[in-house]
C-alpha cells in the first residue's frame, strides 16, 4: 500500500494542492501552499502514522481560519479511508 501512496504523492504538484484547497473554500496564500507541499511530499508517512506532529506544523503555519477547515477535511477522510492505510 505504501508504493502506491508514494506513487500518487509523487504526482501531486502544487497547483494540485490550491486546486483542490479552492474547491473546498480554502484559500491559502504562498506560504501555506508550500508549507502543505512540503508536508504532504517529504512527510506523509508521518501523517500515516502518527498525526500530531504534523498538526502541530500546520497549526503554526496556516492561518487558524483555513487550519481549522484542513483539520476537518483531514479528519473527513481520515474518517473515510483511514481503514486502507493500516
Amino acid at each position: 500500500m505504501n508504493s502506491l501512496i508514494k506513487q500518487y504523492i509523487n504526482k501531486i504538484d502544487i497547483n494540485n494542492i490550491n486546486d483542490f484547497g479552492i474547491k473546498n473554500n480554502i484559500y491559502l496564500d504562498k506560504k501555506e501552499l508550500d508549507c502543505l507541499y512540503d508536508v504532504i511530499k517529504n512527510r506523509y508517512d508521518e501523517i500515516i502514522k502518527d498525526d500530531s506532529l504534523i498538526k502541530d506544523c500546520l497549526k503554526d503555519n496556516l492561518k487558524k481560519e483555513n487550519y481549522d477547515k484542513i483539520l476537518n477535511l483531514y479528519e473527513k477522510y481520515r474518517a473515510l479511508y483511514g481503514n486502507y492505510l493500516l
